[in-house]
């Protein structure tokens, strides 16, 4: 807020080093982002860094998933990345979730079967009718799901196992299939 914003420059012009760096605490601590943590570890000395670290950490809880995401990323924690990003589901719009799908791009080697099941949660329930442009985002989807299976865990025979099934329970949805048809590849070729 600006008047700790107000005080904090004040405290630094005094010469007041531990006011100033608890104040700049407290204002990277509101709305807590990526953008905030690099600031304040940048203001921070190593050894006031060690020190306010564990605190920085405890209340990352408090902000949003997103900037939870970013954080844990630029870290390099990549299993609390994880754990974040599958604590939900695959974003329905990628203007909702642009991030976490890029986020999902950057874990596919590391965890697979993690992001295959993060991806089939994108796909949702496939036996029931709907509209075309959830077709069409489904079908997004689906070659995320194909990419994992064969191009990261290279197991094609269990990509047709399931693409097949999945065409087959969908066979006389007609928009379905060709949403399908014209993003993923080889699905005519599926029988």
């Amino acid at each position: 807020d600006e008047l700790r914003a107000f005080v904090a420059v004040r405290a630094q012009e005094a010469g007041d080093r531990d006011k100033y760096v608890e104040l700049q605490f407290a204002q990277t601590m509101d709305w807590l982002s990526l953008e905030k943590y690099k600031a304040f570890k940048k203001i921070c000395t190593p050894a006031e860094w060690k020190s306010f670290e564990p605190k920085v950490l405890s209340m990352l809880k408090n902000a949003y998933r997103t900037d939870r995401l970013k954080i844990r990323m630029h870290r390099r924690e990549y299993d609390e990345a994880l754990a974040i990003l599958i604590k939900g589901r695959y974003p329905t719009s990628t203007w909702e979730g642009a991030y976490e799908i890029k986020i999902a791009k950057k874990l596919e080697k590391r965890y697979p079967e993690e992001i295959l099941k993060y991806y089939l949660s994108g796909i949702g329930n496939l036996n029931r009718n709907a509209q075309r442009k959830e077709y069409a985002r489904k079908a997004k989807v689906m070659v995320k799901v194909r990419h994992v299976l064969v191009n990261v865990l290279g197991d094609q025979k269990r990509w047709v196992k399931f693409a097949r099934k999945v065409k087959i329970d969908n066979a006389r949805r007609p928009a379905f299939q060709q949403e399908f048809a014209t993003v993923v590849p080889g699905w005519q070729e599926l029988t």
